[in-house]
């Protein structure tokens, strides 16, 4: 389940590219805009993508939008970030 490929960066998500959920990646993209998946339904397979901004990072949380936002890094199955527009 943690290796699939949820996120459309072709289409959905486009301006975003995927992201390896990690602690050390997302300590090195703090300030970052993120899209992800932490939840999906496992009758339905249903899920929904979240956007947020890397707020920081501590052991295995990631906290998101100021702070206000705690999610469990291990819970995390697909994740992207926004590409830097030139």
């Amino acid at each position: 389940m943690k290796n699939e490929k949820l996120l459309d960066f072709g289409k959905q998500e486009a301006g975003y590219e995927r992201l390896y959920p990690s602690h050390e990646n997302f300590k090195k993209n703090i300030g970052a805009k993120i899209c992800y998946v932490d939840f999906v339904e496992p009758h339905r397979g249903t899920y929904f993508v979240r956007y947020a901004q890397i707020h920081s990072v501590m052991r295995s949380r990631l906290f998101l939008d100021d702070g206000f936002k705690e999610v469990d890094i291990r819970d995390i199955i697909d994740c992207g970030i926004k590409t830097k527009e030139q």
